[in-house]
């Protein structure tokens, strides 16, 4: 069995039954006529009691004699709790029954049965300063700002709409009277954690655990500090302890606590358990740890999601949650250090457990989690971020890991990330699959997910609809089935043996077919269900990507082109109703109408074929696509189109904004009264105005351009000169002094 399943069996909730929720009623009535004076439960005390005496008297028998102030502590609780016992120390046969929370294991019990499943790794050498480098990896780095994160005061259900549920559940717990004489039994157990002194923290540690397992540590201590608060940052305290004893200990006192339904442990506190297992994990070299730590990660994680999904979730388990999602994504950020590192540095073994931690919570996610917008915002905020960075990683199992959440995300977030999944594939799958510079492990890998991903039918149908028939989106589609086309058709695709390369091949026409397959089972489901298709001009449009109400799916207002205005265009820009289609797919199938996608696909390569034409000839270039796109015969929509489509060439516009014909001014009118100058000096104006294209080389050219930008200039900032004739000059001088400096000649 493995380590992982070793742990769960062992931390199996008992049969006893669950305790009632906690009310105000309750409280109050187990905390007696005031907090001062709680109503202590003999068998209760009794129990503790035999925990604590038992670990002070090993305590003060293993501590040497310079310890005198551990030592002075245990002998004043050993005397206190004789006195309570009349004398006689509570017997180990009259221990109290378990707790509903039970008992979790002892340290010897767990370190025994995870040594079975795999024997114990030699903890010979010196750990050196991988304290420091770890200590390194969890704190957060220096990035720039912050981005807000959400606020938590209600949760994203009904459950409860004022937060009161939430607050009213942590005081429930908080406030719940102590253990008459826990906060003091406690003492010698801290400076046990303080000492140093391996055997005597494993067993204050053990102690601690089965306190926190039957259900001790609560209410507040001096100060009105949560108690759980206090011994979680006594437990984590001892993280940097090399002894495999004592870390065992740590990651068993931790799990207990955050898995515990009777033990408050939330926010920062949380985050704290959380970063001790991970500490733990990457600076011990003992494979038992090792599997233990991340078992306990996992096991933690599942606990903190799944109180997400409980009914009336309140807002404290989506805080829990986003807290320790955000830590994992900014762990998986950190960057690796060049040259590339070992596979068992603490550097790579960091961002590879935080990417299996993440997945396993997006694979195992819930509605909550899926629909909740401050979960959504956290992913397009800080998980895509990560993806984007590890995505183009020469490590294969840090590749793997991304490929394995970004098709989960596909799988799960679809609907809110329609801009994130065309950039990922864009930038990340399209360009490993087509650039000569990927290695044979990357374009596998890659591969190995495009053939995940298109066995999906709908989702097939959901990328053309999206990207290939968006006018302002790259055809992913089309540049997928074009990539694996000419995968499988390149004599060498790669540098590797001729048997790998074949491999490659036949695993890109695997592929390729499997998208034909996909395409006619979606076909046929179409019409088994008695639907039109999609593609046709009364079809009604299949749920898809775009399906949101997200932000990041609504597109800016449409440029003339996309709009079209004659029957050139096909209509294709106009919904049923009359209305305008926006330059954004899904500002047309947000309307759930029929809309003609054919018709937007092949005018998409008709506006692509435009601009080919208008980077050679500009006059050539606009007037086609006023005949076949339909793009406006006026100035504005000529300017328009210059400033805001992509893959036009600076120099090109350059060359038409300069030209001297009338109606060429005037788009060069219209043009620069369209960016705004306003509340910037004049050298940062001119910057602006020079980065939407490059000036002609003509000094008639750049003539009436400066002219213009003169006049446009002084008329936002006025009382910086005198008149446009002093900028205009200023302008010019400029751009010539500019052109002398960087001239060879």
């Amino acid at each position: 069995r493995s380590a992982a399943a070793v742990l769960s069996s062992l931390y199996t909730a008992p049969a006893h039954p669950p305790p009632a929720p906690m009310t105000t009623e309750t409280r109050t009535a187990a905390a007696g006529p005031s907090r001062t004076a709680p109503v202590a439960d003999p068998l209760e005390q009794k129990t503790l009691h035999i925990f604590v005496s038992r670990a002070l008297q090993k305590i003060l028998r293993e501590a040497p004699k310079k310890y005198t102030e551990l030592r002075k502590a245990c002998i004043e609780v050993i005397e206190e709790l004789k006195a309570v016992g009349d004398g006689q120390l509570p017997a180990e046969a009259d221990l109290a029954a378990p707790s509903p929370t039970g008992p979790t294991p002892s340290a010897a019990q767990l370190q025994q049965a995870a040594a079975g499943a795999e024997a114990a790794a030699a903890v010979e050498a010196e750990e050196g300063g991988a304290g420091a480098e770890a200590a390194a990896i969890l704190s957060p780095a220096p990035s720039g700002r912050e981005p807000a994160t959400p606020s938590f005061s209600s949760p994203d259900h009904d459950a409860d709409p004022d937060g009161t549920a939430a607050a009213a559940a942590r005081m429930a717990l908080d406030d719940v009277a102590p253990v008459p004489g826990t906060d003091r039994y406690f003492v010698p157990l801290r400076l046990a954690c303080e000492s140093k002194l391996p055997r005597i923290m494993e067993v204050s540690l053990h102690c601690i655990q089965k306190i926190i397992a039957y259900g001790y540590v609560r209410g507040k201590v001096a100060g009105e500090k949560p108690f759980v608060d206090v011994v979680m940052e006594t437990i984590c305290s001892c993280k940097d302890e090399e002894d495999k004893e004592v870390q065992l200990q740590i990651v068993q006192a931790v799990n207990t606590a955050v898995t515990s339904a009777v033990t408050a442990v939330h926010d920062t506190t949380l985050l704290l358990a959380v970063k001790t297992c991970f500490y733990i994990y990457l600076v011990s070299k003992n494979g038992t740890i090792q599997k233990t730590a991340n078992a306990t990660l996992t096991q933690m994680l599942d606990v903190v999601f799944a109180r997400l999904e409980s009914p009336g979730a309140s807002s404290m388990a989506q805080k829990d949650a986003f807290l320790v999602f955000r830590s994992l994504c900014k762990l998986s950020m950190k960057p690796l250090p060049e040259p590339l590192p070992a596979d068992d540095s603490i550097e790579l073994r960091s961002k590879l457990l935080s990417l299996q931690l993440l997945y396993s919570i997006i694979a195992s996610s819930g509605e909550r989690f899926r629909g909740g917008e401050k979960f959504v915002w956290a992913i397009r905020q800080y998980l895509c971020l990560s993806l984007l960075k590890n995505g183009v990683s020469p490590i294969p199992a840090i590749l793997q890991l991304s490929l394995d959440i970004f098709v989960t995300l596909i799988k799960y977030f679809k609907a809110h990330l329609k801009s994130e999944i065309g950039v990922f594939f864009s930038n990340i799958l399209l360009r490993i699959l087509e650039s000569s510079n990927s290695s044979g492990p990357q374009k596998r890998l890659t591969i190995q997910a495009l053939r995940v991903l298109v066995a999906e039918p709908q989702l097939m149908v959901d990328l053309f609809l999206n990207y290939d028939c968006d006018l302002e989106g790259k055809g992913i589609f089309t540049s997928m089935c074009d990539g694996l086309s000419r995968l499988t058709l390149t004599l060498q695709a790669l540098s590797e043996t001729t048997e790998q390369d074949a491999q490659l091949k036949q695993l890109a026409l695997e592929t390729l077919v499997a998208i034909a397959d996909s395409m006619v089972a979606w076909e046929r489901d179409v019409k088994a269900e008695g639907a039109g298709a999609a593609v046709t001009p009364v079809g009604q449009r299949p749920p898809s990507i775009a399906d949101s109400s997200s932000v990041s799916m609504v597109g800016p207002e449409p440029s003339p082109v996309h709009r079209g205005g004659g029957e050139a265009a096909g209509e294709a820009g106009q919904s049923p109703g009359g209305g305008e289609a926006g330059g954004e797919v899904t500002a047309v199938v947000a309307s759930r109408e029929s809309v003609d996608f054919e018709a937007m696909f092949h005018r998409k390569h008709e506006v692509h074929e435009g601009v080919i034409k208008f980077n050679m000839k500009p006059k050539r270039g606009i007037r086609y696509l006023r005949e076949v796109c339909g793009l406006e015969d006026t100035p504005q929509a000529v300017a328009r189109f210059l400033r805001e489509t992509d893959g036009l060439d600076k120099r090109a516009v350059g060359d038409y904004l300069g030209e001297g014909e009338d109606f060429c001014k005037q788009v060069l009118y219209a043009y620069v009264d369209s960016i705004d100058f306003a509340n910037l000096t004049f050298d940062q104006a001119l910057r602006r105005f020079l980065t939407h294209f490059w000036l002609p080389g003509e000094a008639q050219k750049i003539d009436r351009m400066m002219e213009k930008f003169a006049e446009r200039y002084c008329s936002q900032n006025e009382g910086v000169f005198a008149n446009a004739d002093t900028a205009y000059v200023l302008a010019y001088s400029l751009i010539m002094l500019n052109t002398d400096a960087h001239s060879s000649q």
